[in-house]
């Protein structure tokens, strides 16, 4: 069983010090951080992670090596100077960090046990530890977007594009990335969320949770989250495919245990 660490908020900062001081000593041993935010496109939050969440974070590790990076939707006509024009780029040139696009760097072409063959970026697995901060948000194609799905930015465009177009089997990608590119951390935003898509192009409607989570274990934190979503939108999928094959493949387990956190 997993711990999941949530709080009832309306902003992210006092939770993402909160996290950080549970989870000191390890990130303490450690000389470079991979974060990864969620930036689908030049839509701000929720489609995207919260600049303050972001900001937060590479304050409390400024002595560290940080790195920040990304890999955007595909989409045509929307991929130009995604990463360029975002406001997370904003907070990183802040901190004199540069916000990389993964799109741009080396990648490495892995296959796993059960044959799925997947294109990754490499740079995560360089560094000694990993933040991810997703938006726990719906998805059309996937039933929700949280902890797992946010290592789809580390995916090749193609690989993204043949997933999207189900030539590969997009649930399965999803878990396996998981296993790839191993993730130290989560810490989820649900303060505001969407609900029937995952960003407003597609039809997300904006609605509120006013709820972090954070922890270890994606396939637990996801679990949790579809149990929120289902209360916003109980039209949400009822089986989230991905969750349960990450499951099955041991990337994480969806018992958990809660700690709540009072701030």
């Amino acid at each position: 069983m997993s711990t999941i660490y949530i709080a009832e908020v309306k902003n992210q900062n006092g939770f993402v010090k909160k996290i950080i001081e549970i989870y000191k000593q390890q990130i303490d041993e450690c000389q470079s951080i991979f974060i990864k935010p969620n930036i689908v496109s030049i839509e701000p939050y929720p489609t995207t992670t919260n600049p303050k969440t972001l900001d937060a974070l590479l304050t409390l590790l400024s002595d560290k090596n940080i790195i920040v990076g990304d890999g955007h939707a595909v989409d045509t006509g929307i991929t130009k100077n995604i990463l360029e024009n975002s406001d997370l780029k904003k907070v990183c040139d802040k901190h004199n960090i540069e916000l990389i696009n993964l799109y741009k760097k080396k990648m490495k072409t892995t296959k796993s046990k059960r044959g799925y063959k997947i294109k990754t970026s490499i740079i995560p697995n360089e560094c000694d530890y990993v933040i991810s901060l997703p938006v726990l948000k719906a998805h059309k194609k996937c039933g929700i977007s949280g902890a797992l799905k946010n290592q789809f930015g580390y995916l090749s465009k193609i690989d993204r594009i043949l997933m999207h177009a189900k030539i590969k089997d997009i649930h399965k990608g999803i878990a396996e990335i998981n296993l790839v590119n191993k993730t130290n951390l989560f810490i989820v935003d649900a303060i505001e969320t969407l609900t029937k898509a995952q960003e407003c192009r597609h039809g997300g409607c904006k609605a509120k949770l006013n709820t972090m989570i954070a922890g270890t274990d994606p396939v637990a934190l996801d679990n949790y989250g579809h149990q929120l979503l289902q209360k916003l939108d109980p039209t949400i999928m009822k089986n989230i495919k991905h969750v349960d094959y990450a499951h099955q493949i041991g990337v994480g387990k969806k018992d958990y245990k809660i700690n709540k956190i009072n701030l």
